[in-house]
């Protein structure tokens, strides 16, 4: 299941729709962290030098100069950064030392970012929630800015070197793009999630085919009607043991060839459906070995699952991928499609 973890990195979550909020435990107490956010020569040690007003409708600058946050030489993408101009916010709360909030300098206040700090014994919980982000793309870069930059602020509280900025927020990148990815058709990151991970005899290019193509996924999927395409729908029927017949239903959210598929996906049923907004993506990757991973994520909201339907959840997805790899067993041609 999902679980945020505010010791690491990559944990950034969709709170909301066009929303990323990340957690980060820091060693305290609350008025030091207050003061690194909020103090222009402590600021600029971790993000960005400027003058913040300290009250509501008070003028906050950021001036990046990310060469200064660590050794990392800055990617050319990213050279604008190396001396920016001052980038204008404003202040929309100011309650020390629990709440700042202003609109992000740079776009025009078009978007806007709250700190809360929680006082957890020797340490301080700091939440970081950024909204009204334009896009995926935006939202990618956005959680990989913040969680690099909480990283820089972590060495500099613990007294460590402070870590590659820009070496980091490539990693994170992909993570993010990745999960980012994970989200329910609301948008938001589900609340309960279960993985299974396989590798496959098989390029990405043809475990996409397996799922993608009416004529392959009928080979193992089960009885399938599918309408390929974002939105299109999708009915599959298999057979239980006793004979009974199974059929899920849902539409298509995001296809992106050899790389992911994104669907929700319910039990087609007359009784009410406790899980809500359940959803699936698959995600593959090519080995360096000519093989494949594929990473399937069954994600949902309302009900909490036991241990048993956890491990129920898992089972399933395995016997299903159990029959995809029948599949290029049977059918070698179709490995390297």
């Amino acid at each position: 299941m999902f679980r945020v973890d505010a010791t690491a990195h990559g944990q950034g979550i969709v709170s909301e729709p066009a929303t990323v909020r990340i957690e980060k435990l820091l060693p305290g107490p609350v008025e030091r962290i207050w003061d690194y956010l909020t103090d222009p020569a402590k600021r600029r040690l971790w993000l960005a030098a400027g003058i913040m007003e300290p009250h509501p409708g008070g003028q906050v600058e950021h001036l990046f100069r990310h060469r200064e946050l660590s050794d990392d030489a800055t990617p050319e993408s990213y050279r604008d950064f190396e001396n920016s101009p001052a980038m204008h916010g404003e202040v929309t709360q100011w309650d020390p030392p629990r709440t700042l909030a202003y609109t992000w300098p740079g776009d025009n206040g078009a978007s806007e970012v709250t700190f809360e700090l929680f006082p957890e014994g020797s340490q301080v919980l700091l939440v970081v929630t950024h909204r009204r982000l334009g896009d995926p793309e935006t939202m990618v870069s956005v959680a990989s800015g913040w969680d690099a930059h909480l990283g820089i602020l972590a060495d500099r509280l613990a007294g460590d070197p402070p870590r590659g900025f820009w070496s980091t927020h490539a990693r994170l990148e992909e993570i993010y793009r990745d999960r980012l990815a994970l989200t329910t058709e609301r948008g938001t990151t589900p609340e309960y999630m279960v993985q299974v991970e396989r590798e496959f005899d098989a390029s990405a290019a043809a475990l996409y085919a397996a799922w993608t193509e009416p004529a392959l996924m009928n080979r193992w999927f089960g009885r399938v009607d599918a309408d390929v395409r974002p939105g299109g729908r999708f009915r599959v029927e298999s057979d239980g043991d006793d004979g009974e017949v199974f059929a899920h239903v849902g539409k298509y959210l995001a296809l992106e060839p050899g790389r992911l598929v994104k669907q929700t996906f319910a039990v087609e049923s007359d009784e009410p459906n406790p899980y809500v907004d359940e959803f699936i993506a698959i995600s593959f990757r090519d080995l360096s070995d000519g093989r494949a991973r594929l990473i399937l994520s069954d994600g949902w909201d309302g009900l909490a699952p036991a241990d048993e339907d956890i491990e129920k959840t898992r089972q399933g997805w395995s016997l299903w991928l159990d029959l995809l790899d029948r599949l290029f067993d049977e059918n070698p041609a179709l490995r390297r499609t």
